[in-house]
């Protein structure tokens, strides 16, 4: 169902007003007609009083009913006025009873009294003395209608009903559109200033509730400015070194095919060419990785695993470049615990760290440890080579980033493991930083991850 808020608010407010005025009549004119029933009541009861001392053949009820028929009637007389068993129903009763009987209100009144001998005649007992007289005064008028009684109630409060219900209704509408004012006024600036994210924030006015809404969307439109920022610097930055192997490759190729070369030194040129190739290969997968976790997928595909298995994992696909580079691993499972991740991306993170420590630590002993840190679960890395000095330990976590010493021993370098480890650990609740070294030399890195409530410790010793 399509419309505005307003409006919507508006036919809402107007149904809960109608409905909420509708009971009220109904209760009102209820009360009203119970109040007339009791006021004929009462009417009924004081002639049905009147007529038990005296025989009185009709009352009247002054501004209300034309007449009140009042009668006599023992146990025995001719039916015809009320029911024979109503009587014997008041007598055991004992008291008031009311009845309706068709268009008639009826109360049988039982009264009990003494007949003396004037009044006996030929029906007087032999010893002369009075008898007792049990009987049922009954006292009748025409009924009351709820049409009488609310009637003209039902008339005025129907017309005053409609009238507040049009009004509450209007006045609601007036007052949704003018709250929701911001947000169309928001929805006007949003469609000028479209394609213009930076800068631009949305003024939050009006209702509390709106401010919540308009304070969202800039907080949204916030983080849409900076991750357009860095889809912008990461694709300059890929860009910059996409190039580099390119122009190797296109270099080498064009100075090959400037003229005929003998066959020997074809090898040494495809060997070449396939180096550059394997860096860009490199290159590439980092990107996609890192894209990846970019667009989300970090949070898809978790699996339960535990922390020793993704560890053994890490370790066994990197057990040939740290054999290459004449490095020892030796890797501890101190706390095996259970986490939920995305293990792919997990491995791909650990592996970078161990594939930085055989590039930077070349025939050191490597470690990699597991470690409970309070909800998390530390995966910590840690060699034996020259380390990474304290002023470039923030800035090694940028894309692309190499320090001198990294940029002048390792040229091939991509700069992209440490911030992939860092931007999967943060997608699991934790994070990747650089600490002390134990042994005061070398680089140690730890990758914390959450883990679940769960423990599972076991001490385990893996040498690979």
């Amino acid at each position: 169902m399509s419309g505005s808020v307003a409006s919507r608010a508006a036919r809402a407010a107007t149904a809960v007003t109608a409905g909420t005025l509708l009971l009220a009549g109904l209760g009102t004119a209820t009360l009203l007609h119970g109040a007339r029933v009791r006021a004929l009541d009462q009417v009924l009861l004081a002639a049905a009083h009147g007529g038990a001392h005296a025989r009185v053949e009709t009352w009247e009820a002054e501004g209300s009913r034309p007449e009140v028929a009042v009668d006599l009637v023992r146990p025995g007389d001719d039916p015809r006025i009320v029911p024979a068993p109503w009587v014997g129903e008041a007598l055991e009763a004992e008291g008031p009873v009311f009845r309706d009987l068709g268009e008639l209100r009826v109360l049988l009144l039982p009264v009990e009294g003494e007949e003396t001998a004037a009044r006996r005649g030929a029906r007087e007992d032999a010893e002369g003395e009075a008898d007792e007289v049990h009987g049922v005064v009954v006292a009748r008028v025409p009924r009351v209608h709820p049409a009488e009684s609310a009637g003209p109630f039902a008339l005025a409060y129907t017309a005053i009903a409609t009238v507040a219900t049009l009004a509450a209704g209007l006045g609601q509408r007036c007052a949704m559109r003018g709250a929701l004012e911001p947000l169309r006024a928001a929805a006007r600036d949003a469609s000028q200033a479209v394609g213009q994210v930076a800068g631009f924030r949305l003024e939050a006015t009006g209702e509390e509730e709106v401010r919540v809404l308009l304070d969202a969307m800039n907080a949204l439109l916030e983080r849409v400015e900076r991750a357009m920022e860095v889809q912008a610097r990461f694709t300059s930055e890929a860009a910059h070194e996409l190039r580099t192997p390119i122009a190797v490759l296109r270099g080498e190729i064009e100075v090959a095919l400037r003229r005929p070369r003998a066959a020997e030194e074809y090898p040494v040129l495809l060997r070449s060419l396939a180096e550059e190739v394997a860096r860009l290969q490199d290159l590439v997968d980092a990107l996609l990785a890192l894209a990846r976790v970019d667009a989300g997928q970090a949070a898809l595909g978790r699996e339960r695993v535990r922390a020793g298995e993704v560890a053994e994992e890490a370790a066994a696909r990197e057990r040939g470049a740290l054999a290459a580079a004449g490095c020892t691993l030796a890797l501890r499972v101190q706390e095996d615990a259970e986490a939920e991740v995305h293990r792919p991306l997990v491995v791909a993170a650990l592996g970078n760290l161990l594939r930085n420590a055989a590039l930077h630590a070349p025939g050191s002993r490597v470690s990699l440890d597991t470690e409970r840190r309070g909800p998390l679960v530390a995966f910590v890395v840690e060699d034996e080579g020259p380390g990474i000095p304290e002023g470039e330990r923030d800035s090694a976590f940028d894309r692309f980033a190499r320090g001198g010493a990294a940029r002048r021993l390792h040229p091939g370098g991509l700069g992209l493991g440490l911030p992939l480890a860092r931007e999967v650990a943060r997608r699991h609740g934790g994070d990747c930083r650089v600490e002390e070294s134990r042994s005061g030399r070398g680089a140690r890195v730890a990758l914390t991850v959450r883990t679940l409530d769960g423990r599972g410790e076991r001490v385990r010793n893996v040498n690979v």
